[in-house]
């Protein structure tokens, strides 16, 4: 016998699963595009960038299939409202991805050697942060088929106070590179602007990536 679920028309985790998926792919060409951007590689960058939007445009039909699959006849275990915010949080990650690719072919950037550490481990928890909410994410449909109470949803719970201890950190480093970058003497004012407009991106996929957890956590604690 089916779910009785499917009476009322298709379910939206499984498309909800597959945007996140592809968010993910956005922020992780984050970290190719921070080599090229270090390396001065133009041309990398362009390509980059151009792969970029292919994949947020992807991910942007994805989303556009979970609205669509989100009809008012369909019975939700939770509110219909936390699956829509969890979903517009999540197209702001890819969004803030796309950002980063387009600031960084705005210029080439010659960045002293001594920011490269920092800029790379600002970059690499912001990575980290979007593979646990994936994690996370992926877990929607099982989720779904235990009406999110249960051993799972408590283990989903843990987690989503990971995703918002790597925000934190990821805040952190954030916060060292900006004292480090505007305490250095002579720095091109324009290079200061434009790597302040990356690492505003990358803060943005992280807090985004915070929210979409607490958005997570509305729909199993309203159970």
């Amino acid at each position: 016998m089916g779910s009785i679920l499917g009476v009322f028309g298709k379910s939206p985790f499984e498309p909800l699963v597959d945007h996140a998926r592809k968010v993910h792919e956005c922020v992780k060409m984050v970290r190719p595009i921070a080599d090229a951007l270090l390396a001065c590689d133009m041309d990398r960058l362009n390509e980059l960038q151009h792969d970029m939007s292919k994949t947020e445009h992807e991910a942007d039909l994805l989303k556009d299939q979970v609205r669509h699959s989100l009809p008012h006849r369909y019975f939700l275990p939770v509110d219909r409202e936390d699956v829509a915010r969890f979903l517009a949080q999540m197209d702001r990650i890819a969004d803030d991805a796309h950002d980063f690719a387009i600031v960084a072919t705005f210029r080439r950037l010659s960045l002293p050697k001594d920011f490269h550490n920092d800029f790379l481990a600002l970059v690499d928890k912001v990575v980290q942060v979007s593979e646990s909410l994936l994690s996370l994410a992926e877990r929607l449909a099982q989720l779904q088929k235990e009406a999110f109470v249960g051993p799972d949803a408590e283990d989903v719970l843990r987690r989503i106070q990971e995703v918002a201890h790597m925000e934190w950190e990821s805040d952190k480093l954030s916060r060292k590179f900006a004292r480090h970058l505007f305490a250095t003497d002579g720095m091109d004012p324009i290079v200061i602007i434009l790597l302040d407009k990356l690492c505003k991106a990358l803060g943005g996929i992280a807090n985004h990536a915070e929210n979409v957890g607490k958005n997570l956590r509305l729909m199993i604690t309203r159970k």
